[in-house]
């Protein structure tokens, strides 16, 4: 049988969608384990529990204000 872009495409997709949504939960759960105090940022001292967040803080607090948001944490590319 041959598969034509009509049956790949959709499949693809999906595969895609799943990746990007489980990536997308592993961020989340991470974020919400670091931030112990759940007020939704993660501070300088809470990141201490990850070794790679802690080293590269101030890289990732892209605007300087002193905590990490569940936005600059993903655009850094953790929770993995």
């Amino acid at each position: 049988m041959k598969l034509t872009k009509t049956v790949l495409f959709p499949v693809a997709s999906t595969v895609l969608a799943l990746g990007i949504a489980s990536f997308s939960m592993a961020n989340e759960d991470t974020f919400t384990s670091l931030d112990t105090n759940e007020d939704g940022v993660i501070s300088k001292e809470e990141a201490q529990a990850h070794s790679t967040l802690a080293s590269m803080f101030d890289d990732v607090d892209a605007n300087g204000d002193g905590v990490i948001t569940y936005d600059e944490f993903s655009t850094a590319g953790l929770g993995e």
